[in-house]
């Protein structure tokens, strides 16, 4: 699916974006390197762990989503600037405010 979102999808996507970079990052980690494991009762045998996938471009897969939640994080509070909360309007008011009872019992 391509093209404009709405604000709700927005927040979708970027849920699914980050969950996939998530899960790329661990698999990077994972991927990383070779390793060597010896076991054996004389230490004798040998596994070798090698990389499943190339760890430039997974690296590369990850910094690109990594991008594309930035972006889309940039567009999402853009559009909440200029976008006005339907049936509510803010009130200062309500938080009230306190006085010192020391102040109080002055003023009487």
């Amino acid at each position: 699916m391509k093209g404009p979102i709405t604000i709700s999808t927005a927040l979708s996507w970027r849920k699914t974006l980050s969950e996939r970079h998530n899960e790329l990052v661990s698999l990077r980690n994972q991927n990383a390197q070779q390793e060597t494991r010896y076991y054996g009762a004389n230490v004798d045998k040998e596994r070798v762990i090698e990389p499943l996938y190339d760890v430039v471009e997974l690296d590369n897969l990850v910094t690109s989503i990594a991008r594309e939640v930035r972006l889309l994080d940039e567009a999402i509070k853009a559009t909440n600037q200029v976008t006005e909360v339907k049936g509510y309007e803010r009130n200062d008011d309500v938080l009230g405010t306190l006085v010192a009872a020391k102040e109080k019992k002055k003023g009487k």
